[in-house]
Formats: C-alpha cells, sequence, structure tokens
C-alpha cells in the first residue's frame, strides 16, 4: 500500500521524469531507514510495547521496528478510512521529497549493482559470512563478490544492513 501511494505520488507530481529516476525515488522514500526517520520525526518510539529484551537492547530505536511501526499506522489508517488518509498522511509527511525526486540518492547495493552492469561485470553477489549473538540483538557479516573475487565485506544488525554497508566498502575501494 506505501508502495502504490509513493508511486502515485511521485508518477502525478513528476510526469515527465525517466522511470529510473522514479523507481529510485520510490526506494529511497520506503526503504527501512527513510520509514524509521519517519517515525522518529512523529515521536512514535514512546508508544511501542516491547518485551524487556528488546526494550533493553534499545528495540523503540532500531530502524527494522521504528519502519514497522509506521507502516502499520498506515495500515491501520487503511482499514479505517481507506486509502485516502493514506494518501494525506504520506503527502503531509513525505511530500516535499517526493515532489523532487532527483534528489533522491540510490542506496550502496543499487549503485554497486549500476556501476557493475556499466562496466560489463555480473551482477553482485552477497554471501553471508557470520552471524552471532543473541536473537533479540543479532550481527551479521556480509561478503560481496563479482565473479569469485570479493569486493568488500560489511557488518549490520540485519542481513540487508550489512550487505549495504559491504555494497558501501566495494564502492568506497573502487574509487
Amino acid at each position: 500500500m506505501l508502495d502504490l501511494v509513493v508511486s502515485e505520488r511521485l508518477m502525478t507530481s513528476n510526469p515527465e521524469a525517466q522511470e529510473g529516476l522514479l523507481s529510485r525515488a520510490r526506494a529511497a522514500a520506503v526503504n527501512t531507514h527513510a520509514l524509521a526517520e519517519l517515525a522518529r520525526s512523529l515521536g512514535l518510539g514512546g508508544f511501542i510495547r516491547l518485551s524487556r529484551g528488546e526494550r533493553a537492547s534499545g528495540g523503540s530505536e532500531k530502524d527494522s521496528i521504528l519502519a514497522n511501526v509506521f507502516e502499520a499506522i498506515l495500515g491501520a489508517l487503511y482499514l479505517d478510512g481507506g486509502l485516502e488518509p493514506v494518501r494525506v498522511l504520506v503527502q503531509r509527511e513525505m511530500g516535499e521529497r517526493l515532489a523532487q525526486p532527483g534528489q533522491a540518492t540510490a542506496d550502496p547495493k543499487t549503485r554497486l549493482q549500476e556501476r557493475m552492469q556499466a562496466q560489463g561485470l555480473a551482477v553482485p553477489r552477497y554471501k553471508l559470512i557470520a552471524e552471532a549473538g543473541p536473537p533479540h540483538a543479532r550481527k551479521f557479516s556480509v561478503e560481496v563478490y563479482s565473479g569469485e573475487r570479493a569486493l568488500g565485506v560489511g557488518h549490520g544488525t540485519s542481513k540487508r544492513a550489512a550487505e549495504q554497508k559491504a555494497a558501501e566498502c566495494a564502492l568506497e575501494a573502487s574509487e
């Protein structure tokens, strides 16, 4: 539903924009970090009910939890009033960013993939190389490859975050 409303807003605000630019802007607007920032700006962290362990590990500030809470609020709005209240909230909170999609920067994984494809290389491949910590505070390590060649390693609290860091590392190494 969020993808639908954001895509609709981007397309109506920028009818002449290229598809790739709009796709990158949509991805930047709905990624976990962006949604967590919206949840923080709305002060949603204080309203989250968490287990003792999750509270102790700072769960109300974790991007993944905050992003899920923001999406849950959109779901509740939709169930209560349909798509229009969702559109209103998205416009109010994201409208300025969606009106100027050229300012959206691609995430490191996207940039790495685009760079490799432009060079005629195979798409990057990500491999989980380590996983540690208790279930409520996992740490992941991921390596990114081009063929058999390792390009970079990343660490994060989710596989996706570790992949982004690995891609970022590969991009920095190739500059």
